[in-house]
């Protein structure tokens, strides 16, 4: 971790983000290097064991959807003591995503805003790649991350990318993509999720629209949880990135991730909890990076929790570092579920 914020980070952060991101990629390119060195990042505890949409995984921290659009770093990213990791967001169509700049970072509250708009190089990429890691050892749950604007494409990459990996989620909340609010429509949305049910054999997880607790404005996004409920939906994530404008974007708008959004995020996974109790499961996503914070979503009544914008912040051993914190958390102040 000393190394990462000592040495690595200051370095990456002379460069423009999407430049860094390129590098760290580059890094992660080397799967042999990280599979070589991966058990000096785990943290085993039974204590952390948990489920995510039902299925059993060894520690409650997830990868979120976006660090790895194509699907070409999930075998590294293994490697890092994930209970599971999040491919994606993938869209049928490759896409180039909004102009640039559409990363800012916000050093001070180790935040970031990001306007991409999802770029990627389209489903047949995404499938090139993940059929690679057939052969290689699973050390952590899989899942995609798909999205777009049109149904039959949505269900194209559900039913083609299913058999690869654990689970499916769908990202109907992102706030920078034109087009994709037409998932967050009662109607659009019930058709939607009635077509991939047609195919589905594995579990699937719908990533929620965010909005402001202190705005008290949830009920519209609730309705859109019953809707997923009715479906079977196994899980929800709770939630995307914050609309914020920013004149650095060249688009003027982008989402807000990080250290800002966890108090909101928190209010969020309370109130779902209270509305739908157990029936389905929650996973605390927005501004979660450390054992403390991890604790509190999973008391609040998620089962699990997902990182992005704490990974380039803190580095590789992060995900190791909330998982000793919450062990001793839970040691000290017993199960967060009870």
């Amino acid at each position: 971790m000393q190394l990462y914020k000592k040495l690595m980070r200051p370095l990456l952060f002379t460069l423009q983000p999407e430049m860094a991101w390129h590098l760290s990629d580059l890094g992660l390119s080397q799967t042999w290097f990280w599979q070589m060195i991966g058990n000096n990042f785990q943290h085993h505890n039974e204590l952390l064991e948990a489920t995510v949409a039902g299925i059993p995984i060894k520690n409650p921290v997830g990868l979120a959807a976006g660090y790895d659009k194509n699907c070409k770093f999930l075998s590294s990213l293994q490697e890092l003591g994930f209970g599971y990791v999040m491919g994606g967001t993938i869209t049928k169509d490759a896409r180039p995503g909004n102009p640039k700049p559409r990363v800012i970072r916000l050093k001070n509250q180790s935040a970031l805003i990001n306007a991409l708009g999802f770029p990627g190089d389209g489903l047949e990429r995404a499938l090139s790649e993940i059929s690679k890691m057939v052969s290689i050892p699973k050390k952590s749950v899989r899942i995609m991350s798909v999205s777009g604007t049109d149904i039959p494409d949505i269900t194209e990459c559900h039913r083609q990318l299913e058999p690869f990996c654990d689970a499916m989620e769908l990202n109907i909340s992102s706030p920078n993509t034109e087009g994709l609010r037409i998932f967050q429509e009662p109607t659009k949305l019930r058709s939607l999720l009635a077509e991939v049910n047609q195919s589905r054999t594995k579990p699937l997880l719908v990533k929620m629209p965010p909005y402001k607790s202190d705005e008290g404005d949830h009920e519209k996004t609730l309705n859109l949880g019953r809707i997923c409920l009715e479906e079977k939906v196994e899980s929800l994530t709770v939630s995307n990135t914050i609309p914020i404008a920013h004149d650095g974007l060249a688009v003027g708008h982008g989402g807000l991730s990080g250290n800002p959004l966890f108090e909101n995020t928190l209010a969020m996974v309370k109130t779902y909890h209270s509305e739908f109790g157990d029936s389905i499961e929650i996973n605390a996503c927005g501004g979660i990076s450390n054992g403390y914070q991890a604790y509190e979503a999973l008391k609040a009544g998620a089962s699990s929790i997902q990182i992005l914008t704490a990974l380039i912040y803190q580095g590789p051993r992060v995900v190791q570092k909330i998982n000793k914190e919450l062990s001793e958390l839970i040691t000290n102040k017993g199960n967060p579920k009870i």
